[in-house]
């Protein structure tokens, strides 16, 4: 309830070798922004991703146009932060193919992001009906999969895979966890029907922190089936919870987990379901990856190497107080 005009939002005082760093797109800042470029001020911005302008049919119409409006932007500045090598790489890719020569350089770096879940705020509460859900998810193994529910996160596929495993006496549960997003009304719609929903087929929509403790406790193994991630958490979160990982064979998915996860490839359903099966099999001989011992920055960590990228060190700082 504090009045907008409290106190004076007043121009802040730029000098040569100052640094901005960009946490969000800024597009509609761009006037000021050149103006901080030319008086010396480094201009920076952190990219999570390019999935709007490279996976065009999974995402709403406009975002495609923003996403890459933004894009287009940073390049006129001096460097571009990405959360993982493989989003690095495609967007140096991407600028290469918008831009043949550069007036200025342009530096592609990027970091990892933290993930000490554990010094988070977690939320607290369970359903009424948590206790017998977490009984029937012991009954038989469980695959987990965890995030919003949208076109490029494999649902479809893993549900389609489950269903053919059911149709051969595979008896696993298959466990999703998290809210509807956009266009996927008729998965939605597949999911709430479903024959085997609250038997083998159980849907999670919006539960707490401590709730999802509980499940991960009674699951076996994450399914990250995604077609296109900025990072992967869910890997390095199911990691700490020693939980197995079969994830789809994406450069990014490699590059979190590498050794520590079960890959597979295709988007049909009898892909995953054969992953699935080969998996199972080498569970019960004790033989499937283990992602105990998967390495993983906490947010500190991830500050620092953030920090030893944006902050020049003592040997640049006199070429960047020499820009005219």
């Amino acid at each position: 309830d504090c009045p907008a005009d409290i106190v004076a939002d007043e121009e802040i005082e730029v000098h040569p070798g100052d640094i901005v760093l960009g946490l969000v797109g800024q597009v509609d800042a761009r006037q000021y922004l050149d103006g901080l470029h030319r008086v010396g001020v480094k201009i920076s911005f952190i990219v999570f991703d390019l999935l709007p302008v490279l996976m065009l049919d999974m995402f709403p119409p406009g975002i495609k146009e923003r996403h890459e409006n933004w894009l287009r932007t940073i390049p006129r500045y001096d460097g571009a932060i990405c959360i993982s090598k493989a989003v690095a790489d495609e967007l140096e890719e991407w600028v290469k193919k918008q831009e043949k020569t550069r007036p200025r350089p342009f530096k592609i770096s990027w970091f990892h992001l933290g993930a000490d879940f554990k010094n988070s705020a977690p939320t607290y509460g369970l359903t009424d009906d948590a206790d017998r859900v977490q009984a029937e998810l012991g009954k038989r193994p469980g695959f987990l999969m965890i995030g919003t529910i949208e076109p490029r996160k494999g649902h479809m596929q893993t549900l389609s895979a489950f269903e053919k495993l059911w149709k051969e006496n595979i008896d696993v549960n298959l466990v999703i966890v998290g809210k509807q997003g956009w266009m996927v009304d008729n998965l939605i719609d597949r999911l709430r029907q479903h024959p085997e929903s609250d038997r083998r087929l159980f849907w999670l929509e919006g539960i707490s922190d401590e709730y999802l403790e509980k499940v991960y406790a009674a699951s076996t193994c994450l399914i990250a089936a995604s077609e296109g991630e900025g990072f992967g958490l869910p890997l390095i979160e199911a990691a700490q919870h020693k939980l197995s990982i079969i994830a789809r064979d994406l450069p990014v998915f490699r590059e979190v987990a590498g050794q520590y996860a079960f890959y597979f490839k295709g988007l049909e359903p009898e892909a995953l379901a054969e992953t699935v099966t080969q998996w199972l099999a080498l569970y019960a001989k004790g033989k499937a990856p283990r992602s105990d011992d998967m390495p993983w920055l906490t947010w500190r960590e991830s500050a620092e190497q953030l920090k030893s990228i944006v902050v020049p060190s003592k040997e640049d700082l006199p070429k960047m107080l020499k820009i005219s």
